[in-house]
């Protein structure tokens, strides 16, 4: 324990440098005549207070416009740190680069993904998701239709919910976008999704490559920038 206490000591007076400055040093000295580990370790709290407060009176000498940049530096630093990690595992931004999604999203549009928030609460249907496309690497967007033992059909040009048609105030009026033809009926399987393109006729989704794993989710769509 008198071992470690002095190498935490010496590590705060001398740092990297051979020598500390005169109280560093006194301090150190005066270390060495103590005798057991409980009077080593007082000792050691007592001088480390001593050097905290001496580099805070250094730290006071130096010019105004030193400190501001320093200051300027740390918090530009902490900025950067903090966006990092956001974008790593909180938020992140993708972009539309098909149409599959017009005219909710368009080619070329950004928009905001909550990595997290929806792996606790889940989600609903009407949300939308990005995720990997099935085989590949590449990410898409699409929207939630259908929740596991959910049947979901295709008939008259629109999407079926459970035996009723699916109210979609979400889509284009413009029918060119929604027209969609017929296809067969399909129950989810537990953890997973059925999910639509709103761009129905040009969309490559659940009607082509069936429901996808829950899994597959990267994220959930939060707003359009």
């Amino acid at each position: 324990m008198r071992r470690l206490a002095y190498a935490v000591l010496v590590l705060a007076v001398r740092g990297r440098r051979e020598r500390g400055g005169d109280w560093g040093e006194a301090i150190l000295a005066e270390f060495a005549e103590t005798t057991g580990d409980r009077e080593a370790v007082r000792w050691a709290a007592g001088g480390l207070r001593v050097m905290w407060h001496e580099r805070r009176a250094r730290r006071r000498e130096l010019p105004r416009i030193v400190r501001i940049r320093r200051r300027v530096v740390l918090i530009v630093l902490i900025g950067l740190a903090v966006g990092l990690v956001v974008n790593r595992f909180v938020l992140t931004v993708g972009y539309v680069d098909n149409g599959s999604m017009e005219t909710t999203y368009l080619i070329g549009d950004r928009y905001v993904v909550d990595l997290v928030a929806f792996r606790l609460t889940g989600v609903r249907r009407g949300d939308v998701v990005e995720l990997n496309r099935p085989g590949t690497d590449r990410l898409l967007i699409k929207r939630v239709i259908g929740l596991p033992g959910d049947t979901v059909e295709c008939r008259g040009g629109g999407v079926w919910l459970n035996g009723a048609p699916l109210d979609e105030p979400y889509l284009s009026p413009d029918p060119e976008y929604t027209r969609m033809e017929d296809c067969t009926a399909t129950t989810v399987p537990p953890h997973q999704l059925y999910l639509l393109g709103d761009h129905r006729i040009v969309s490559e989704d659940s009607r082509k490559y069936g429901p996808v794993d829950e899994g597959a989710l990267h994220g959930r769509v939060l707003l359009r920038l």
